[in-house]
């Protein structure tokens, strides 16, 4: 502002209309990347009631700049996570939406003839899963977690490991359960039909080492912390209606 002075020459001048005392001291963050990225992002559960979540949209890039760590370390929290965008909105997914996936996965492979610890192109594989209504980057962000360590994420072949993803079975079914007890012998079982056929005698408790706890000699749970990947908040994210026809060549080529 200019101030005037008589008959002289207007001279330049500063005039405080406001001021405060307070100050900001920035420190840095101790979280961990996969927990700060766990409190922003809702959960996508298949198996709860229908919402709108058309206000909860956020882009992924979005949500990294909120974040108090590099775009680096947010990328490995969103692989390690399975994160996922949907109709402009992030999600993560429950326990129970991974392991209905992952059944449509193992259905469509064993109906397709796909050795899924062999190379099979990803596109196809998640064409197929999408037909029973699954978002296709969920989709991809399972397999891509499931693959193999020399799998080359920039190429259209996929190829998973396979003890990587019989651990990560057991470990879901028991998640799912949401802290309920599963007798040993229905859980061993349920974990070995969701498995390959070749892999069923890999379904054993010392593949979840750590993750579960017998509350008796019989049964089975997953144990209080072994889930906090997956936070209680549940938003649910419309289910397409499925024609299932994955499920329908899944059980015709179980009864041949």
């Amino acid at each position: 502002m200019l101030e005037t002075h008589g008959n002289g020459l207007s001279i330049p001048a500063t005039c405080a209309i406001a001021s405060c005392t307070a100050t900001l001291e920035l420190h840095p963050s101790t979280a961990p990347a996969v927990a700060l990225l766990k409190d922003a992002l809702p959960v996508y559960d298949v198996d709860a009631a229908d919402v709108d979540v058309a206000n909860l949209g956020r882009s992924k890039l979005g949500i990294f700049e909120d974040l108090p760590v590099s775009d680096g370390e947010c990328q490995v929290a969103w692989d390690d996570i399975m994160a996922f965008e949907l109709d402009h909105g992030s999600y993560q997914p429950s326990p129970s939406a991974l392991s209905q996936v992952w059944r449509s996965i193992n259905a469509a492979a064993l109906a397709e003839g796909v050795k899924l610890d062999s190379q099979f192109l990803t596109l196809d594989m998640t064409d197929a899963v999408a037909e029973e209504g699954h978002p296709p980057d969920l989709i991809k962000a399972i397999l891509a977690y499931l693959a193999t360590e020399d799998t080359d994420k920039s190429s259209a072949w996929t190829s998973l490991d396979r003890r990587r993803t019989v651990s990560f079975v057991g470990r879901i079914l028991l998640q799912a359960k949401r802290g309920t007890d599963f007798l040993i012998a229905d859980f061993t079982d349920t974990w070995e039909d969701s498995l390959p056929e070749a892999w069923r005698k890999d379904a054993q408790l010392s593949a979840i080492e750590g993750v579960y706890e017998c509350p008796s000699h019989t049964t089975i749970k997953a144990k209080h912390n072994s889930s906090a990947g997956f936070n209680s908040n549940i938003a649910s994210a419309s289910m397409k209606p499925s024609a299932r026809k994955w499920h329908e060549k899944f059980d015709k080529t179980r009864k041949k």
